[in-house]
């Protein structure tokens, strides 16, 4: 049940868009040159985007996925209440069971992939409760504290 919450929630982070990536912005296949390239996304779930389109479904990926969760947990992870917390490692801890009994570099990839979007969907959330704290009671966001 929770992997279905957490691809719906996945869907509705990364919906199809005209301007969404199709393939990999990166000329070469280099994966330090990929990496620069997820490092440099501006935002945690571009950075996801990037890495899937240009993930070779290899030992190479997981690198790539740990950039993706390392920028993406920056967002949330420092206010996750305990049971919020939980509720992620569980979610980790799916990715890793579901992949736990194939070996092989393509098994690992799959799982990265799947542990970096459950930080997307972590860190969309936390920036939606962001966004909602900050509302006003008329509707309208105030103004970014500095």
């Amino acid at each position: 049940m929770l992997r279905y919450v957490l691809l719906a929630s996945l869907a509705a982070i990364v919906p199809a868009r005209a301007d969404r990536l199709e393939k990999c912005p990166v000329a070469s296949l280099d994966q330090a040159d990929i990496a620069e390239a997820v490092k440099a996304a501006p935002s945690c779930a571009q950075a996801y985007e990037v890495m899937n389109v240009c993930r070779t479904n290899t030992g190479g990926d997981v690198a790539l996925a740990k950039i993706v969760v390392d920028s993406c947990e920056k967002i949330f992870l420092a206010t996750l209440e305990p049971a919020a917390a939980k509720a992620y490692k569980s979610a980790l801890d799916a990715c890793a069971r579901r992949f736990a009994h194939r070996d092989g570099t393509m098994s690992a990839s799959f799982q990265a992939t799947c542990e970096a979007g459950v930080a997307v969907v972590f860190a969309h959330r936390a920036d939606l409760a962001a966004m909602r704290s900050r509302r006003s009671p008329y509707g309208t966001l105030a103004p970014m504290p500095q």
